[in-house]
C-alpha cells in the first residue's frame, strides 16, 4: 500500500469512519479494486499522484474488493477499477474504468472546494438582491482566474441568461470540455440558451395572439407566439401546447419539424424529473405515430 498519508486501505468495519464521517470533512474517493485486474494497477498511481498533488483537498479509501466482497456488493460495484466519490456522508459520483489524468482530475475538481465557490455564492446573493449586474461583473472577474472550473461557467451564464444575455451565455458555455457536455445540468442550461437565442424580441405578441385566434391554421404565427411563451415559467406549459399543435396541423412541414425539435429543447431544459416532460413526451409520441 502505499505511504501517502491521503490514501489508506478501508474494510467494512473501517469504511463507517474512513469513508462516510470523513467525507463530512473532504470529498472521498473509494477505489473498488482487485490485485489481478490491470487497469486498477494502471490507475493507482494516477490517484496517488494527484492525492498528494492536492494535499489533501480529498482523500482516496482503496477496498480490496477480493477481501470485502460484501462491501462492493453493498455498493453495486460490477466492474474494476470502480471508483465512488462521497461528499458529506453520501455517494454523489462515480467513474469505471482506468481514466487518463486528465479525465480522473477533472472529477475530482467537480466536488473539491475551490476559492471561486465563495464568489459564486457572494453572485448568488447579488442575484438574489436583483442585482444581476454585479452577480455577472463578479463572476466574469473570477472566470479569468479559474477558467477550467465548470461550476463556475454554469453559474455565470445562468445569470447571464437570466439578465437577458443569451448570446453571451451561449459564449460563456462554448469552452465547456466535451466530457462534461452530456451531464444533466450542462444540457439543460444550454437548451435553455439556445431557446432564448430563437426569440424574436420585436414581435407584438398581442397582435399574434388575435392571429392564433382568428386563423387557427397560420402555424408560421402559432410557432412564433409559442417561442415568446416558451421564455415565460409561467406559459412554458401553454408553449408545449401550441407546439404540439404545430406538430399534429403541419404533420411532415418543415413547421413541424421545428416544432418538435424546439419541443425536445424544452424538454431538455427543464430537465427528465419534471411531470411535465413526463406528460408531453407521451404526447409528442402520440402526435408522431
Amino acid at each position: 500500500m502505499s505511504d501517502n498519508p491521503f490514501v489508506n486501505a478501508v474494510t467494512a468495519d473501517t469504511f463507517a469512519n474512513e469513508v462516510i464521517e470523513a467525507s463530512k470533512t473532504s470529498p472521498v474517493l473509494v477505489d473498488f479494486w482487485a490485485d489481478w485486474c490491470g487497469p486498477c494497477k494502471m490507475l493507482m498511481p494516477i490517484l496517488d499522484k494527484l492525492a498528494r498533488e492536492y494535499d489533501g483537498k480529498f482523500q482516496v479509501a482503496k477496498v480490496d474488493t477480493e477481501s470485502e466482497r460484501e462491501l462492493a456488493t453493498t455498493y453495486g460495484v460490477r466492474s474494476l477499477p470502480t471508483v465512488k466519490v462521497f461528499r458529506d456522508g453520501v455517494e454523489v459520483d462515480e467513474f469505471m474504468g482506468a481514466l487518463p489524468e486528465s479525465g480522473v482530475r477533472e472529477v475530482i475538481d467537480r466536488h473539491i472546494c475551490r476559492p471561486a465557490d465563495n464568489q459564486i455564492a457572494s453572485a448568488a446573493s447579488l442575484a438574489d438582491n436583483d442585482d444581476l449586474l454585479g452577480a455577472i461583473s463578479l463572476l466574469s472577474d473570477t472566470l479569468l482566474t479559474d477558467p477550467d472550473y465548470l461550476k463556475l461557467r454554469l453559474a455565470l451564464a445562468t445569470h447571464q441568461l437570466a439578465a437577458g444575455e443569451a448570446t453571451t451565455a451561449a459564449e460563456t458555455l462554448r469552452n465547456i470540455p466535451l466530457a462534461s457536455l452530456q451531464e444533466p445540468e450542462v444540457k439543460q442550461l444550454r437548451a435553455k440558451v439556445e431557446l432564448a437565442l430563437n426569440v424574436d424580441s420585436t414581435l407584438d405578441v398581442k397582435n399574434l395572439r388575435e392571429v392564433v385566434e382568428q386563423s387557427p391554421g397560420d402555424l408560421q404565427a402559432r410557432i412564433a407566439l409559442a417561442h415568446h411563451m416558451m421564455q415565460h415559467p409561467d406559459q412554458i406549459e401553454e408553449a408545449m401546447i401550441q407546439f404540439l399543435q404545430i406538430i399534429r396541423q403541419g404533420r411532415g412541414s418543415e413547421l413541424a419539424q421545428q416544432a418538435r425539435s424546439t419541443l425536445v429543447q424544452i424538454f431538455e431544459s427543464l430537465g427528465a424529473q419534471d411531470e411535465r416532460v413526463r406528460q408531453y413526451r407521451r404526447e409528442l409520441a402520440q402526435a408522431l405515430y
